[in-house]
Formats: structure tokens, sequence, C-alpha cells
């Protein structure tokens, strides 16, 4: 099966104890990734790669992938990392329930609330794929976005049970105890960015930083199949 073209951002902030990140939880029923943590995203629909959006993002690269992932984070939490400079708070909430129903799309949405994401700090940093052999396989770009302060409230859909704001460590630790699960490139995104002392730190590595896909492959170990990523001992000799 060829992987579907999807993206995903991880939403950070700055606060005292560090750079804090957002995570969703899936329904326990759900087609992919049932009861995992993971960033918003979606897969990458055709309005993503519409004329629209030629000059209303930042040079983050991969146009589309970095439109669906923020109309993924609009769509499933009502975050607007934009200025609202031609619509006020209650146009966008009548925006977001029109293009949750479908009557509506993203390039719309921003072409009526002159939406401009070029300001937006987004950086594009990594490409995860699922192995071969999934029952569903996505090619996910990755995407970094710097909020200035947290959103005072989320407004989730059903495609999600609960939202938390997490350090890297401290997701990382509850990841280890068994009480954050999590799929193997949300997990190994986390352990990236639990080397950097703030946000802004990672915004400045990330940036620029060539992207090469990484074919997740699985081996077997003591516990059944395990994830392996590209330079992970074993993995070249899975094919």
């Amino acid at each position: 099966m060829t992987p579907r073209p999807a993206a995903t951002v991880v939403v950070a902030t700055q606060t005292a104890a560090g750079l804090e990140l957002l995570l969703l939880q899936r329904p326990a029923d759900a087609r992919f990734g049932a009861g995992a943590w993971a960033f918003p995203g979606g897969a990458i629909d055709g309005d993503d790669a519409c004329a629209t959006w030629a000059d209303r993002l930042p040079s983050a690269g991969e146009t589309a992938a970095c439109a669906a992932a923020l109309r993924e984070l609009f769509e499933e939490t009502g975050i607007m990392p934009a200025p609202l400079r031609g619509c006020g708070p209650e146009a966008l909430v009548d925006a977001r329930r029109a293009l949750l129903s479908e009557r509506i799309r993203f390039s719309q949405v921003a072409e009526r609330l002159e939406l401009d994401f070029s300001s937006t700090r987004i950086v594009y940093f990594a490409r995860w794929i699922t192995p071969r052999g999934a029952a569903l396989r996505f090619d996910t770009r990755f995407f970094l976005l710097s909020l200035e302060e947290r959103p005072r409230r989320l407004n989730l859909t059903p495609e999600h049970e609960a939202a938390i704001w997490t350090t890297p460590a401290s997701a990382l630790r509850r990841f280890s105890a068994g009480r954050l699960p999590m799929m193997f490139p949300t997990a190994r995104t986390i352990e990236r960015l639990a080397g950097f002392r703030s946000v802004e730190d990672a915004m400045t590595a990330l940036s620029g930083v060539p992207v090469e896909p990484a074919l997740v492959r699985l081996g077997v170990g003591e516990k059944g199949p395990t994830p392996l990523a590209p330079g992970d001992p074993g993995y070249d000799e899975i094919q």
C-alpha cells in the first residue's frame, strides 16, 4: 500500500519549566493509533495545494503539508496561529464550524477572513513513513510551531478525547512507565526535542536543516515486533 501524504504539527510554548508541547489523545476505537497520544495532524488534501497558499505561508518548505498542518491544528483544537486582521473571534468560530461540516474549504476561510500565516513561526523538521505491510500507511511531514503563549482553552472535536501540555522530559517519563502511550514517531520526536532548553533553541537548530524520509521498520524483540528508525541497531538487516 502506498503511504498517504499527511502532516502533523508539534505546538510548542515556552514556560518557566522550559519547552512545553501539546499532545492530544486519540479515541480507543480510532482506526489509526487507537488510544495513543499524538500531535495534531492528518492527511493532506487537494485544497492544501491550491494557489491560495502561495503567498500566505512562511517559507517552511512543503507548502501543501504546511497548509495541512495548520488546517488540522485549527480543526482539531481551534488554535489559529495567524493574526485576526479581517475578523473577530466569533467569525473564526463560525468558520471552524463550517470547515468541520465540510461546507467550506480552508483556503476559503483564509480568503474570507484575510488570514496570513507568512509571519507564523513554523519549521519543517522531520518526515516519518509507516512500516511496509501496515493496514494504514502514512508519509507524514512534521512541523514545529512556536506560540508565544498557551491558548486559554482548546476546543476539541470527537476525533480526540483529551489534551495535555507537557515538557518533553515529563512525557518521556510517563511513556516509559506505560502511562502515556504514544506511537513510535511521536516518542522519537519528543526525544529529539528533549535536547533543547527552549523553544527558541529548537526553532533555530531545526530551521533549514535538510529533512530525510525515515521509513519505520519492524524488528523482532523480546516483547514482539519492535519499531526501528534509520540508524538503530538491526535496522539495515530488515528488508
